[in-house]
C-alpha cells in the first residue's frame, strides 16, 4: 500500500480510533475497594474500557488514582490505548484527568503518543473532547512518522517525516481532518514546507490522506529551489502540488549543485 504523504500515520490512527464513539458499549470500571480504607486514603488502580457492539475492545484508559469513585478522576502514570484494525496507538503521560460522565480527558506532562506503525507524537498537554470527537492541544507539537514511498521499479523505501508546530493543533476524527497551527514545519528528505496553518483531509474508508492545504506564508524548499505562495494544495493521489496566491519560484544555483552532488 502506497503511504506517501506528509501528515498521515498518527492522524489516521488517532482519528479513527479515538475514545468513546457513538456505537461503543457502556464503559466498565473494575473497582476493588477495601472496607477499612476510603478512596481518598489509598492510591488505587483505575481502568476504564470501551467496546464496540461486536464485543471488540476499542479503547482503554489506565492509571493510578486516590479518588477513583469521584466524577472527575485525577490520574498519575497514565496509559491510554486505542485499538484499530491496522494500527494500535498508546498514549502515556505523567498526569491526567478523566470525566466519567462526559468521557472527556486531559493529559499533561511528558505526553507521548506512539503507534505500532512507528509514529510518535510529543506534546506538553493533550485534551480529548468526546462530544465533539476531537483531540486538541494548545501546546507545541512534534510528530514523527516513517512513511513508505514506492519507487517506479516497485520497491518501497521508508522516509522519516517530522512535523512541528507551536499550536494549537486539532484532530477531528468525526469530520476527517487535522489542523496544525503557528510556525508549522514539515521536514523530510524530499524537502521542507513552512506555513502558518496546514490542514490534512483524509478518506475515512481508505485511511489515506486525500489532500493537504497549507496556508499563510507558504515556503517550500526542495533541492536548490525555494517556492513561495499564499497557499499550496498537495493532492495525494496525483502527488501534485498546486500553488495559488502570487506564487514565486527562486532557484539558487550553488545550493542546487550542492544538492545534486550529495544525491550522487
Amino acid at each position: 500500500m502506497n503511504r506517501r504523504k506528509f501528515f498521515v500515520a498518527l492522524l489516521i490512527a488517532l482519528s479513527f480510533n479515538g475514545c468513546a464513539g457513538k456505537d461503543d458499549k457502556a464503559a466498565k470500571i473494575p473497582v476493588e475497594d477495601e472496607p477499612s480504607l476510603t478512596a481518598d486514603q489509598k492510591v488505587m488502580s483505575f481502568s476504564l474500557a470501551g467496546y464496540e457492539r461486536s464485543g471488540r475492545k476499542k479503547w482503554e484508559v489506565q492509571g493510578k488514582s486516590a479518588d477513583i469513585m469521584s466524577e472527575v478522576v485525577n490520574l498519575t502514570d497514565v496509559v491510554a490505548k486505542a485499538y484499530g484494525e491496522e494500527t494500535d496507538m498508546t498514549l502515556t503521560a505523567d498526569k491526567g484527568v478523566f470525566n466519567r460522565n462526559t468521557s472527556d480527558a486531559h493529559f499533561e506532562s511528558n505526553v507521548v503518543v506512539s503507534g505500532t506503525d512507528g509514529t510518535r507524537m510529543t506534546a506538553d498537554e493533550v485534551d480529548w473532547k468526546n462530544a465533539d470527537q476531537k483531540i486538541v492541544t494548545d501546546s507545541a507539537v512534534t510528530l514523527y512518522a516513517e512513511n513508505l514511498e514506492k519507487s517506479e521499479d516497485g520497491t518501497e523505501k521508508k522516509i522519516p517525516t517530522t512535523i512541528v508546530c507551536d499550536g494549537p493543533m486539532e484532530i477531528n476524527y468525526g469530520k476527517n481532518y487535522a489542523v496544525f497551527n503557528t510556525n508549522v514545519k514539515v521536514d523530510d528528505e524530499r524537502g521542507q514546507i513552512f506555513c502558518d496553518t496546514a490542514t490534512a483531509y483524509y478518506d475515512p474508508e481508505s485511511r489515506k490522506v486525500s489532500r493537504i492545504v497549507a496556508k499563510g506564508h507558504v515556503k517550500i524548499i526542495r533541492g536548490g529551489s525555494w517556492t513561495f505562495s499564499d497557499e499550496a494544495v498537495y493532492l495525494a493521489s496525483e502527488q501534485k502540488v498546486i500553488l495559488s496566491g502570487s506564487p514565486k519560484v527562486t532557484i539558487y544555483p550553488e545550493e542546487s549543485k550542492s544538492a545534486q552532488k550529495e544525491g550522487m
